[in-house]
């Protein structure tokens, strides 16, 4: 029954690809683009994305759950100059069923934009598409599992050269702390090698850097570093007069270092490689892959994705093959307002067993001019 729902969903989803809509990724897309016209102006700006997320998943790596609930985020966002922002609000965790939300925080946001192609940010980041990183790098999940990232951000955008750099600190000591700091380092990037506008050859990157440590503080705990490194070529092939607007092959490879004082993993070095296809509509995205690793973990990455099972303490298997579907559907409900499902399935091909999740999610973005305000030192 488990294998013939999971076909009915992909029958289902593929059957309603049409049309054409670039880049549809993932449903975590709310950073603002800057509005240098926007100077001296004071807005309300709201932010949700409200969700259901249910994973079929069994075996050793990962275990099924099912998640629902919301993201708000309203905030006061001032455009002091035409090139700096400030905002100001708190982000809202709730999930559905809990008397309480599960995280009530802060957001605070300092946005510098000295040119068109530089953006400095310190506070609260910009986390669109989860910085660009793929699921063996980065589970999307952590998106409304975790809090919001706090640090600095470093984002370039020119049209042959995209990159981002940030350091999300996610556990800050103090002396004597009985805990240890706890930080993550990334860069993400992509080199488009031509500027034709049919077909595009590009070279995307990839880093993680997740850090345990720390000098003044009280713990006992061992120092921990663990490095996340991918790279490849992605070919695209854009089509005119086509309900497919794209298709894209694109091959990765992807390192696993362990530079621990005490190692927390059962081998210290890995490598996996990720070849996979896919293709663009209007309003949807399906990609289709093959994941082969030997001895690969990742801190932040998708459990499914590792060597090692980490709902399973112990048991690891030295290379993991998987089959790869990822469909994502969105459509545009008015200025703002995006409704949108996607469908992953994940073919164990080594144990002859599939894990799928489908998801539903509805994402929200709105400005509401209030008034000018001029900026006094």
């Amino acid at each position: 029954m488990k294998k013939l729902n999971a076909l009915i969903l992909i029958l289902f989803l593929t059957t309603i690809i049409n049309h054409t809509f670039a880049q549809v990724n993932t449903p975590y897309m709310h950073h603002k683009e800057f509005q240098a016209a926007e100077s001296n102006k004071l807005f309300l700006r709201f932010e949700n994305l409200n969700f259901v997320k249910n994973n079929e998943y069994s075996g050793e790596f990962s275990k099924g759950a099912t998640w629902i609930g919301y993201i708000a985020s309203p905030k006061l966002v001032y455009y002091p100059s035409s090139n700096f922002r400030i905002e100001a609000g708190v982000r809202l965790q709730k999930y559905s069923g809990r008397e309480d939300f599960t995280e009530t925080e802060p957001i605070f946001s300092a946005i510098y934009k000295p040119s068109d192609k530089i953006e400095f940010i310190m506070g609260s980041l910009n986390q669109n598409n989860n910085h660009n990183l793929s699921e063996p790098m980065f589970e999307p999940e952590r998106y409304f599992m975790e809090t919001a990232e706090n640090g600095f951000q470093f984002l370039y955008n020119a049209p042959k050269l995209q990159f981002q750099t940030w350091i999300n600190w996610e556990k800050f000591i103090l002396e004597n702390d009985p805990f240890q700091e706890r930080f993550t380092f990334g860069l993400s990037g992509n080199w488009q090698v031509n500027q034709s506008s049919k077909t595009k050859l590009s070279i995307p990157l990839e880093v993680i850097f997740t850090h345990r440590g720390g000098e003044i503080d009280s713990s006992e705990g061992s120092v921990q570093t663990v490095g996340n490194y991918g790279s490849g070529l992605v070919l695209k092939k854009n089509i005119s007069n086509s309900k497919i607007t794209s298709w894209h092959v694109k091959a990765m490879g992807y390192f696993f270092s362990d530079n621990s004082s005490e190692k927390d993993y059962l081998f210290d070095k890995g490598h996996a490689f990720f070849p996979q296809l896919g293709i663009t509509t209007k309003k949807s995205k399906l990609n289709l892959g093959y994941w082969n690793a030997y001895h690969f973990a990742s801190s932040r990455g998708s459990k499914l994705f590792q060597s090692i099972a980490i709902d399973t303490p112990g048991y690891f298997e030295e290379r993991r093959e998987l089959a790869t579907l990822n469909y994502y559907h969105e459509h545009k409900i008015a200025s703002g307002i995006h409704f949108g499902g996607k469908l992953d399935v994940y073919y164990d091909l080594k144990n002859s067993s599939e894990n799928w999740a489908a998801a539903i999610y509805l994402r929200i973005n709105g400005d509401f001019f209030l008034k000018k305000v001029k900026w006094n030192r």
